[in-house]
């Protein structure tokens, strides 16, 4: 019906550099700064974003795509050795991670909103540049999208089952469905979203243009995938080995109002989160009331997880909420015990609006722009407002994540788990 190619979403000031190369992911693998790779670039250090190749098809469509390029092979022609061959080349490319994610167009809407300092290349697909673009704000920078010779095409089809199961009736629906979709009238509209149209002959329109940072004409190899066990070796690979590591730290909010139903659920999150701890992740968990308690430190170890599942069978509902305090708590905790070769982040669960703290939201965000992604230590921060809006203010956990390069999510009972588990995938 559609479709749309990965490439390399970059700042106009840094494409000139990018597309000199003959291979922009075995430039990544040496060079550190976008100087490097052209001296007209800014000095600017390599900031890479790509989503989780556990989650997502663009994220494992970007790791079975860096192998490609430092082994010189097509995907069927690599094998599960050739895996553990070039690994190490994987890793220094992923050194370079500001975040993984669960979109392409997730990411590249926070690039646009965080800046260069934040990411300066994203692997995403074509559409996701062009939606960008598309979405500019004045004095906002620009976006190209740099083609690789070879690269994979996300195909949007339309499939009939040939089954028993499936009437006459229901195929001759699905059939008129499928040519309703391959018609001139909705193919125009797949361009207008920044697709590439599956029909031959219908013109790609207006936003397939340099306008939108995207080439029309652009000419490049589709990749086919590798066999199913060596695409479960890359994924063990990047998960034990290669995968930028992360260090986290949880607050959690266990005031009074956190009664009823919504520490039990909470107390699950957490759970489900430490049991799915990997091998490069740590998190430290705070809980603060009218008073915030020491950090515990926990990781993929069995030791480390048996710490977590007695945290949170320590949690009890009482006092008020210190939550502006809490912040600063755990930030000036992560920058004491920052990990440089890893992510850095903060993730705040909090029901109630702050009510004791010794800090107001104007000095909380002051103090958080001395760790955001302009300086040294790269901290960033997620807020989760948990239940009813009313109970606790929005906009202020907006600030405080935007602030520092993260984002704001509403949550409740219902909804905590599955918004953590996406969370976690930032990491």
């Amino acid at each position: 019906m559609a479709n749309s190619p990965m490439v390399f979403m970059v700042p106009v000031d840094v494409a000139t550099g990018l597309q000199k190369q003959e291979d922009v992911y075995k430039a990544l693998v040496k060079a550190k700064t976008h100087k490097e790779l052209d001296a007209s670039s800014p000095t600017l250090p390599i900031y890479f974003v790509q989503s989780a190749p556990t989650r997502s098809n663009s994220g494992l469509q970007t790791l079975v795509a860096q192998f490609v390029s430092v082994s010189g092979k097509r995907p069927e022609q690599l094998t599960a050795a050739d895996v553990q061959t070039f690994q190490t080349q994987i890793q220094n490319i992923q050194t370079k991670i500001t975040r993984y994610g669960v979109s392409t167009d997730a990411l590249a809407t926070d690039m646009v909103k965080n800046g260069s300092f934040w990411a300066s290349v994203a692997s995403v697909y074509e559409s996701s540049v062009i939606k960008a673009n598309s979405n500019l704000q004045p004095g906002q920078t620009r976006y190209k999208a740099i083609y690789p010779k070879a690269t994979f095409t996300s195909n949007m089809r339309a499939i009939v089952p040939n089954a028993p199961w499936v009437s006459a009736d229901e195929k001759a629906a699905a059939e008129k469905v499928i040519a309703y979709l391959q018609s001139p009238d909705a193919q125009k509209i797949a361009t207008e979203l920044g697709l590439r149209p599956g029909v031959p002959g219908v013109e790609l329109g207006a936003k397939f243009s340099p306008e939108y940072g995207v080439d029309p004409n652009a000419k490049y190899d589709s990749l086919r995938p590798p066999q199913p066990e060596v695409v479960a070796a890359m994924l063990k690979s990047w998960q034990e080995f290669a995968k930028k590591p992360s260090q986290v730290v949880v607050v959690v909010d266990s005031s009074g109002s956190m009664q009823g139903n919504k520490l039990p659920a909470v107390q699950s999150t957490l759970r489900q989160y430490i049991e799915s701890l990997g091998p490069k992740e740590k998190i430290a968990l705070i809980d603060f009331d009218s008073a915030i308690r020491s950090p515990i430190v926990v990781d993929g170890t069995p030791e480390g997880k048996e710490r977590g599942m007695q945290f949170i069978a320590s949690l009890q509902v009482d006092g008020g909420t210190k939550l502006y305090d809490s912040a600063l708590y755990a930030r000036n905790w992560l920058a004491y015990n920052l990990r440089k070769d890893a992510i850095n982040a903060v993730v705040i669960l909090t029901d109630g609006e702050d009510s004791e703290s010794s800090i107001n939201l104007e000095k909380l965000q002051q103090e958080l722009g001395k760790s955001n992604f302009n300086s040294d230590k790269r901290i960033a921060f997620f807020t989760v407002g948990y239940g009813n809006e009313g109970e606790f203010n929005p906009e202020a956990l907006k600030k405080i994540a935007q602030v520092n390069g993260g984002y704001y999510r509403k949550g409740d009972p219902a909804t905590i788990s599955t918004l953590m588990s996406e969370l976690q995938v930032e990491f």
